[in-house]
């Protein structure tokens, strides 16, 4: 009896401690705005974001959005998971030669900006939330993306070096997706 009860206990820690089976990409397809924050959609995967968890960020992202979306390349989005919590990374890459000095000092000095190479500088914004691996199917036409989204699952953006030929998507004043708390009364797209 005592062999059961233990192979029992090792087989919970080993479910408790394995790796979310999520792929090394997906495709956000659909975006619903909720009272208490977001969900957003793959074909296979939901993911959940509170807004009660970073609205300074989302503050932080909208005083920067003001002032710099004219000198935005695009946004890499990357999920960090662990567990069923994740967190959406966003980079936005910024073009050096659309910055006067002056602005270049306020992203280092005010959004910690990073430079990525030679041309460019990256602003890293978060939210966090929860995934699923059910598909919403609330989730219908009047959230659709017109373009759906791919983002990067576990490939931490913090080694900015390696963010080679990562295919940006654009800048666009309620975007991060995952933070865009402003249009919770109606599709977000």
């Amino acid at each position: 009896m005592l062999k059961y009860v233990l192979l029992l206990a090792v087989m919970l820690l080993t479910g408790c401690t394995s790796a979310p089976n999520l792929p090394p990409t997906d495709t956000i397809i659909a975006v619903k705005p909720l009272a208490s924050g977001l969900v957003a959609s793959s074909a296979k995967y939901r993911y959940l974001f509170n807004r009660t968890g970073t609205p300074q960020e989302y503050q932080r992202f909208n005083t920067f959005y003001d002032r710099f979306h004219q000198q935005s390349l695009g946004v890499r989005v990357n999920f960090v998971v662990k567990q069923h919590e994740v967190t959406a990374e966003y980079l936005v890459v910024m073009d050096k030669h659309k910055l006067d000095a002056g602005q270049q000092t306020a992203l280092v000095s005010e959004y910690k900006a990073v430079q990525i190479d030679n041309d460019r500088l990256g602003v890293l914004f978060k939210a966090a939330g929860s995934w699923s691996s059910s598909y919403a199917p609330e989730l219908a036409p009047p959230y659709l993306l017109q373009q759906p989204v791919v983002v990067s699952i576990n490939d931490k953006t913090q080694t900015l070096s390696a963010l080679g030929n990562v295919a940006l998507i654009p800048l666009l004043p309620l975007f991060p997706l995952f933070m865009m708390y402003g249009c919770a009364t109606g599709p977000c797209v």
